[in-house]
């Protein structure tokens, strides 16, 4: 505890008003375990608000900024570190889960528990862990790209399709996070048919691959091991190794999505359906595009929309400090 400023990044309405009730729960703690002086409280009040929050906390000095919220919330508080260079300013994140996900730290073995995951905080030091970074379309104008760094998955597919359609639904706010969710998942499954795209796979070092062509239905850049709540699409990445583990299903018929790939992606075990429908490589760059230039498919990082192909996708190795548990 010792040396650390700590700025705490509170999104009260994440996970439909979890988020400040999660904060609620933990100030007394907060207040009691940290010197006054020594923490701060922001809360966001729009959507990339925890970004700028984060690189406010570095230019401020603090040393420790902790992501008070879901998934959504730690990838900006992410995104805002690397935009103002928190690793070379001395500066770890720490993590307080209160959304509705919690995909992120499932891989991490954060603890649920807001007072737990405190004293994570307090009692350990920052370990480099890798991000990831997505140069993309922007999907009201074509003619424009954004950038997005992200902490645990990017995917392109039906995720995307998914996640936009949760973000324009208008029965969002009047119903949990997590219901709403499934429901787009459901609708979206019944109607999406894989578009064609091109893609490339480059390992570390490469300068040109193989161009291919497939049928989408989901591709996942994979920093961390798990999406859309609970589904392990990745069992065997690390977010401390350098690399993507990217995985794909590609090529399905309506019923081999619904009774094959959906088991399969729950479960991690991708063996399950033949090669000529489902890959998994470990890679550090990849491009995609799609074939019809005028098709829009959506891109979703860390659970909201980024954008539309083209993209590329570049892993940053320890990229970002962050304090996690201890492992046994």
């Amino acid at each position: 505890m010792e040396g650390k400023k700590i700025g705490f990044i509170v999104n009260r309405r994440g996970g439909g008003g979890q988020g400040g009730k999660t904060w609620d729960k933990l100030e007394p703690t907060v207040a009691t375990r940290i010197p006054k002086g020594q923490w701060k409280i922001e809360y966001t009040q729009h959507s990339g608000h925890a970004s700028d929050l984060a690189g406010r906390f570095i230019k401020e000095g603090f040393n420790v900024i902790v992501a008070v919220g879901g998934d959504g919330t730690i990838s900006q508080v992410v995104h805002g570190y690397m935009l103002a260079d928190g690793k070379s300013n001395g500066c770890s994140i720490g993590i307080i889960s209160s959304g509705t996900g919690g995909d992120f730290v499932r891989s991490t073995g954060t603890p649920k528990d807001p007072v737990q995951a405190l004293d994570v905080i307090l009692k350990n030091e920052g370990t480099y862990v890798d991000v990831g970074h997505v140069k993309c379309t922007q999907a009201q104008d074509s003619s424009k790209t954004s950038e997005q760094f992200f902490i645990n998955i990017c995917s392109v597919g039906i995720s995307g399709a998914i996640i936009k359609s949760v973000e324009s639904s208008s029965i969002a706010k009047y119903i949990s996070g997590g219901l709403v969710y499934w429901l787009y998942t459901y609708m979206t499954g019944l109607v999406y048919r894989p578009p064609p795209v091109r893609y490339t796979l480059l390992k570390d070092g490469d300068d040109k691959g193989e161009v291919k062509d497939m049928k989408l239905y989901i591709m996942a850049i994979a920093n961390g091991a798990f999406l859309g709540g609970n589904m392990r699409i990745a069992p065997k990445a690390n977010i401390s190794d350098g690399q993507f583990d990217v995985v794909c299903l590609h090529d399905l018929t309506l019923l081999d999505a619904f009774f094959k790939a959906s088991p399969a992606l729950k479960s991690g075990d991708l063996m399950t359906l033949p090669a000529r429908q489902a890959f998994t490589e470990r890679n550090t760059k990849v491009t995609m595009s799609p074939t019809d230039p005028l098709s829009k498919i959506y891109i979703e990082a860390d659970g909201e929309v980024a954008g539309v192909l083209p993209a590329t996708w570049k892993i940053v190795p320890k990229g970002c400090l962050m304090i996690l548990p201890n492992k046994a």
